[in-house]
């Protein structure tokens, strides 16, 4: 089970590191393009490049998009936290099969989010507000 779980945590700090490659491409290609340096620099993770994701979410009120779209970027970076932080906690207390989910799942909205910013769908949901 210790196997599964270290194979199953690796797989999921690379996916979420890979993860970080589209949020970066999809704030680029905002108007006022957000520009986050590389995660990763020489096998440790860049602790600039984090901070930078974090005041890219306050950016993002700036930008000259919809409401929703603005909701799904800063959506978008959250997950990436969660993502990011679960996997983080996990490395600190010991392994946990619902840190692994968590983070899993996390990825799975960052994924689904990120495929409506780049179709447009994002712009089709229906709310009161705008």
């Amino acid at each position: 089970m210790a196997d599964h779980d270290d194979e199953r945590t690796a797989y999921l700090m690379e996916a979420t590191l890979g993860a970080t490659y589209l949020v970066r491409l999809l704030l680029a290609d905002l108007p006022i393009p957000v520009v986050i340096p590389e995660i990763a620099e020489e096998g440790s993770l860049n602790t600039e490049a984090i901070l930078s994701l974090d005041r890219a979410r306050a950016l993002i009120d700036d930008e000259p998009i919809s409401h929703h779209a603005k909701v799904a970027h800063r959506d978008m970076i959250l997950e990436w936290f969660t993502a990011y932080e679960i996997l983080v906690l996990r490395e600190i207390a010991g392994p946990a099969p619902w840190r692994l989910d968590i983070a899993e799942y996390a990825l799975e909205r960052l994924f689904a989010i990120a495929e409506m910013i780049e179709d447009g769908t994002v712009e089709d949901i229906d709310t009161d507000e705008s």
